[in-house]
């Protein structure tokens, strides 16, 4: 069947990672002086250690609370340093330390030529992982991507994240598609076991600089390099591109 939808995953896929060591020291510099301010008493380096696995620890529930999942932590972590924040301090703090984060990571320079050439003719979508939506839609908006997107599935909105193929379904669902008329455009794992539990069609992109254990996704947690796992599907059944405008020559 002919591809008629691309998905796209956003950050190391649109998004390009940066000084991921550094991101993450501001990431926790900022967390750091933000809370000191509401009252915070421990040491920085306390502090690093209260935030190993910040975004990889069990998600906290609601609480009956419209906090999206990055404020949920925020939150947590705050109750169990014996602080209280309103609403408006959780989302400002939040805003402030995925923005501090973000600083390292830049804007694929191919990606509005890739995007603007696939709008010709297919249906775009993206389908990310990430806690805290308010970010991820004001750096689409700042770098001009929300145009393209016919459906946006970000998992802290959805209610599932990547690999579950729920949030995939999500996607095809808003658009209409069946899963054999989409192929995935990712950069983990998590992408490609994604696409294949929902019956897409992954698209891995490889750059040539792999990211070494200092460039990790989460605070203080290694990333492995971005190479076929031992629990990656064959290489068969994963298109790998080099770079985003191979996904012209293959849809």
């Amino acid at each position: 069947m002919r591809v008629k939808g691309i998905f796209f995953d956003l950050y190391g896929t649109l998004m390009v990672y940066g000084n991921m060591k550094q991101a993450w020291s501001d990431w926790l510099s900022t967390f750091y002086d933000l809370l000191t301010a509401q009252g915070l008493k421990i040491s920085k380096a306390a502090f690093s250690h209260e935030c190993d696995g910040f975004f990889s620890a069990a998600e906290p529930s609601g609480d009956g609370h419209n906090f999206t999942m990055l404020e949920r932590r925020i939150h947590s972590l705050a109750r169990r340093l014996n602080l209280e924040l309103d609403k408006e301090g959780l989302r400002q703090i939040a805003d402030t330390i995925a923005q501090a984060w973000q600083t390292h990571i830049t804007l694929d320079p191919q990606a509005i030529t890739v995007l603007t050439a696939l709008k010709q003719s297919k249906r775009i979508g993206l389908v990310s992982n990430f806690d805290h939506p308010p970010h991820v839609r004001r750096i689409l908006s700042e770098n001009g991507l929300q145009k393209f997107f016919e459906v946006i599935a970000i998992s802290s909105e959805v209610g599932v994240k990547k690999p579950d193929p729920a949030i995939f379904a999500f996607a095809l669902e808003q658009t209409g598609l069946s899963p054999a008329e989409v192929v995935y455009v990712g950069d983990t794992d998590d992408d490609v076991a994604g696409a294949v539990a929902a019956g897409i069609h992954p698209v891995f992109i490889e750059r040539p600089v792999n990211r070494t254990a200092g460039d990790a996704l989460d605070f203080q947690t290694a990333y492995p390099a971005e190479a076929f796992s031992e629990n990656r599907p064959s290489k068969h059944e994963v298109t790998v591109i080099k770079n985003l405008t191979e996904i012209l020559n293959i849809t």
